[in-house]
Formats: structure tokens, sequence, C-alpha cells
């Protein structure tokens, strides 16, 4: 394929929350746990955004969505709870197959780029504690435009730094709403099937879809 940059979403994506859903289910269970907190804070992060109401850094809105959920809840969570679920999010792993095929890529002359709605601290000391600080040539963060993803400023810092076209980049995620952001300013889409994903029927099929980082390796060294 003639495009050699990939720009990697991370939470859920490349990055495991297997851990942090297991504690704010713990915290959060009568509420609707993880899910109804996930879903809170990517509502805000959008909301914030669509309403110029000002940017707010993600670990923010994200402990606001917490307090917002354990607001609706019969019991309330523990003094600081959300404490531990940031300690979480701080040490989240890759999924097992990520690095060897994210190496594959590298190997292969790939460009890798991480792009989150993460703050720049969070997702460098995630990638740095994961070991794969030398597979990614540039770690983003939204941070760094204000502006939270799927507006466009977020992927199209992430092409300015590629120094590439948007047609020669794959955007990968495992959130639909990501890749329809991509989508709209001319990125490539890799859908990745993680547990409780779907991909919605609003938007046009992905250029792919595949189980997991290995698929995707194939695919794109093919």
């Amino acid at each position: 394929m003639a495009a050699n940059t990939a720009i990697f979403d991370m939470n859920e994506t490349t990055l495991d929350l297997a851990p942090v859903r297991a504690l704010v289910d713990q915290h959060l269970g009568a509420a609707g746990g993880f899910t109804v907190w996930f879903q809170r804070l990517l509502q805000l992060s959008m909301a914030t955004t669509s309403t110029s109401s000002g940017f707010k850094e993600f670990g923010a809105l994200a402990r606001d969505a917490f307090e917002a959920v354990a607001a609706t809840a019969t019991d309330e969570p523990a003094d600081d709870a959300f404490g531990s679920v940031a300690a979480a999010i701080a040490g989240i792993k890759p999924f097992p197959e990520v690095p060897a095929a994210m190496e594959r890529l590298k190997e292969a002359g790939w460009t890798l780029i991480a792009l989150t709605n993460s703050g720049q601290a969070m997702v460098d000391g995630q990638v740095e504690n994961s070991g794969m600080a030398h597979l990614f040539d540039h770690v983003l963060s939204v941070e760094s435009v204000q502006t939270y993803k799927p507006a466009a400023a977020p992927y199209e810092f992430a092409i300015s730094t590629a120094g590439c076209d948007p047609a020669e980049a794959w955007m990968v995620a495992c959130h639909d709403w990501d890749l329809a952001g991509a989508r709209a300013v001319g990125l490539q889409t890799a859908f990745i099937e993680r547990p409780h994903m779907s991909y919605a029927p609003t938007w046009p099929d992905a250029g792919l879809s595949v189980a997991d980082f290995t698929a995707l390796a194939d695919a794109l060294t093919s």
C-alpha cells in the first residue's frame, strides 16, 4: 500500500483499559459502571469542544465524569475513589499483540504516531512505562491544539507533524466516532474490533476492519 504513516488512538485501541474497567465497575457498578462513566467522559470532551466552552484537560474531565456518575448512585463510592482510577489509567499496558505488530510496521518503514485525547504527561508516561517509547516516532496529545477528537484539529496536527498528505496516512482506532473524524479530513481508516466495541451503520465502512494489531500489520504490509 502507498501510505506509510499510521496514527494510533491509545485508550482502548492500543492500551487495554480492562483494569480500569474493573475498578470503575467496583466503585460505580450501581450507576452503570465503566460503560456509563466512559461514555460520560467522551460526552464531556465532545460537548466542551462543540460549545467552545474552554478546553479542560482529559484527566480533569475524567474526574468530573466520575463525580457526575457517582451522584446518580444509591451508594456513594469511597472518598477519593477516583484517585485509584487515575492511578490505574496511568499504569495501563498495551494489548498483548500490540508491541510485536508495531515492531513489524516499524521495520517495514512505517511512521508510527500516537494521537490521544489524554493529556501529554499522561500519554508520555503510559508509553514509557509500557516499553513502547522506541516504537513511536511522535506521541501527540490533543492538549497541543486544545481541541478534542473527533474535531478536525487533532488529525490535522498529526498530519502536519508527520509531514504527509492525509491520504498517505491511516487512522487506527476501535471507536467509530474517532474514525469518522479522521475520515472527514481525508485520512484512511482502520477499525480494530476490540471487545465491547462496534461500528455503527451511521458511518461509511472503514477502509479496514480487523480483529487486532497482528491482522492490521498483515494488511498494511501486504
